[in-house]
Protein backbone atom coordinates (compact mmCIF):
# COMPACT_ATOMS: atom_id res chain seq x y z
CA UNK A 1 0.00 0.00 0.00
CA UNK A 2 1.93 3.73 -1.24
CA UNK A 3 1.35 6.69 1.33
CA UNK A 4 -1.23 7.68 -1.39
CA UNK A 5 -3.59 4.85 -0.69
CA UNK A 6 -3.15 5.11 2.92
CA UNK A 7 -4.10 8.79 3.07
CA UNK A 8 -7.08 8.20 0.59
CA UNK A 9 -8.37 5.44 3.52
CA UNK A 10 -8.27 7.16 6.39
CA UNK A 11 -9.10 10.75 4.61
CA UNK A 12 -6.03 12.54 5.25
CA UNK A 13 -3.94 15.21 3.28
CA UNK A 14 -0.18 14.84 3.79
CA UNK A 15 2.33 12.42 4.30
CA UNK A 16 5.89 11.97 5.45
CA UNK A 17 8.10 9.87 6.33
CA UNK A 18 11.03 10.08 9.12
CA UNK A 19 13.56 7.47 9.39
CA UNK A 20 14.74 6.48 12.58
CA UNK A 21 18.53 7.35 12.31
CA UNK A 22 18.91 4.73 15.03
CA UNK A 23 17.66 2.15 13.90
CA UNK A 24 20.91 1.68 10.79
CA UNK A 25 23.61 -0.68 12.31
CA UNK A 26 21.36 -1.30 15.94
CA UNK A 27 18.56 -3.69 16.80
CA UNK A 28 15.81 -1.00 17.04
CA UNK A 29 12.37 -2.31 16.06
CA UNK A 30 11.33 0.90 14.68
CA UNK A 31 12.73 1.55 11.42
CA UNK A 32 10.85 4.66 10.89
CA UNK A 33 7.03 7.17 11.49
CA UNK A 34 4.51 7.63 8.50
CA UNK A 35 3.54 10.51 9.88
CA UNK A 36 -0.07 12.03 8.72
CA UNK A 37 -1.58 15.11 8.45
CA UNK A 38 -5.06 16.73 8.11
CA UNK A 39 -4.91 20.01 7.52
CA UNK A 40 -7.77 22.95 7.14
CA UNK A 41 -9.21 22.96 3.17
CA UNK A 42 -6.64 25.32 1.20
CA UNK A 43 -3.99 25.71 3.57
CA UNK A 44 -0.16 25.06 2.44
CA UNK A 45 0.54 23.99 5.75
CA UNK A 46 3.05 20.69 5.65
CA UNK A 47 5.26 18.62 8.24
CA UNK A 48 7.94 20.67 7.59
CA UNK A 49 6.18 23.79 9.46
CA UNK A 50 6.52 22.43 12.57
CA UNK A 51 9.62 23.44 14.38
CA UNK A 52 10.56 20.97 17.80
CA UNK A 53 7.72 18.57 17.41
CA UNK A 54 6.39 16.36 19.80
CA UNK A 55 5.24 13.50 19.15
CA UNK A 56 3.36 13.22 22.56
CA UNK A 57 2.11 16.52 22.67
CA UNK A 58 2.64 19.13 19.87
CA UNK A 59 1.09 22.45 20.89
CA UNK A 60 -1.28 21.99 18.34
CA UNK A 61 -3.04 25.35 19.56
CA UNK A 62 -0.26 27.53 17.97
CA UNK A 63 -1.11 25.23 14.26
CA UNK A 64 -4.29 27.16 13.47
CA UNK A 65 -4.02 25.08 9.94
CA UNK A 66 -3.22 21.64 11.72
CA UNK A 67 -6.40 19.65 12.44
CA UNK A 68 -5.22 15.96 13.10
CA UNK A 69 -1.48 14.08 13.03
CA UNK A 70 -1.30 10.37 13.40
CA UNK A 71 1.71 9.04 13.26
CA UNK A 72 2.07 5.13 12.26
CA UNK A 73 5.04 3.06 13.15
CA UNK A 74 7.05 0.68 10.63
CA UNK A 75 9.51 -1.83 11.06
CA UNK A 76 12.73 -3.34 8.89
CA UNK A 77 10.62 -4.97 6.35
CA UNK A 78 7.93 -1.59 6.22
CA UNK A 79 5.03 -2.93 8.04
CA UNK A 80 2.89 -0.85 9.71
CA UNK A 81 2.69 -2.32 13.64
CA UNK A 82 1.27 0.19 15.72
CA UNK A 83 -0.07 4.06 15.62
CA UNK A 84 -0.49 6.57 17.91
CA UNK A 85 -2.68 10.04 17.47
CA UNK A 86 -0.23 12.65 18.11
CA UNK A 87 -2.64 15.42 17.86
CA UNK A 88 -6.39 16.36 17.24
CA UNK A 89 -8.65 18.86 17.59
CA UNK A 90 -11.71 17.32 17.38
CA UNK A 91 -13.11 13.86 19.52
CA UNK A 92 -11.85 10.65 17.82
CA UNK A 93 -14.97 8.70 16.85
CA UNK A 94 -14.80 4.58 17.29
CA UNK A 95 -14.66 4.24 13.11
CA UNK A 96 -11.71 6.76 13.81
CA UNK A 97 -10.17 4.07 15.42
CA UNK A 98 -10.79 1.01 13.66
CA UNK A 99 -9.87 2.89 10.37
CA UNK A 100 -6.31 3.12 11.78
CA UNK A 101 -6.18 -0.14 13.40
CA UNK A 102 -6.90 -2.08 10.27
CA UNK A 103 -3.63 -0.60 8.71
CA UNK A 104 -1.97 -2.17 11.44
CA UNK A 105 -0.28 -4.93 9.33
CA UNK A 106 -0.10 -3.47 6.10
CA UNK A 107 3.25 -3.11 4.13
CA UNK A 108 3.95 0.62 2.98
CA UNK A 109 5.37 0.57 -0.65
Amino acid sequence: MTKLEILEKIHFDKAHVSLNPYFFGNEYEEKGVLILLKIEEGSDFDYLDIENICFQCPTIESHPDLISMILFLFDSDNKIYDYSIASTKFKVTRSDILKYEELIGEIID
